[in-house]
């Protein structure tokens, strides 16, 4: 039997930040909903946040997009987030900093980093890339990147979802941008 993943991405605008919101499984069938983000990585986009509450599975493949749409903002000098992580993508992204070998320091390489900025670290990064690392994985909340103290993590629910807060993220991603 054959079967495919359900997977759809929602993409607003509010001014400058592209709010995006990847819903279902992240595989390898997805990589044509992830183009659709970075065609709107348009003049005028200064900050990329990615609510991965509603993303509920992610294999290695779709941890490769992740990344390379992670990476391509940050080379286009545009920070990007993702917060808001449930428990098994969160888990995957554990495990791939767990089995990144050593760097030449005797420190883990930690090749998801760029997945667990906090949108100040992001920022900082976007605006110079030589600051790209941040020495580790960030401080989290319940498991996800902590994105300011008002950050709804989505954890404290049954599943970790929350109502969907539609236009109110903006006010804080300006805020932490200032």
């Amino acid at each position: 039997m054959l079967m495919h993943s359900t997977f759809e991405i929602h993409i607003r605008h509010y001014g400058a930040t592209l709010h995006v919101t990847p819903v279902g499984e992240l595989d390898v069938d997805c990589d044509q909903a992830l183009n659709e983000v970075r065609t709107a990585f348009h003049h005028g986009v200064a900050v990329v946040a990615c609510d991965m509450r509603r993303l509920t599975f992610l294999d290695l493949t779709g941890l490769h997009y992740l990344l390379d749409l992670a990476r391509n903002a940050q080379s286009r000098g545009i920070a990007f987030f993702a917060y808001n992580w449930q428990h098994q993508p969160q888990q995957l992204l554990d495990r791939a900093d767990d089995l990144a070998p050593p760097d030449g320091r005797g420190r883990r390489a930690a090749p998801t980093r760029i997945l667990r900025r906090t949108l100040r670290q992001a920022a900082a990064s976007a605006a110079d890339p030589a600051r790209a690392g941040t020495g580790g994985r960030p401080e989290t909340t319940g498991g996800c990147a902590a994105a300011g103290p008002d950050a709804d993590t989505g954890m404290g629910r049954p599943g970790g979802n929350a109502p969907e807060r539609v236009g109110t993220g903006h006010d804080q991603y300006a805020a932490d941008r200032r």
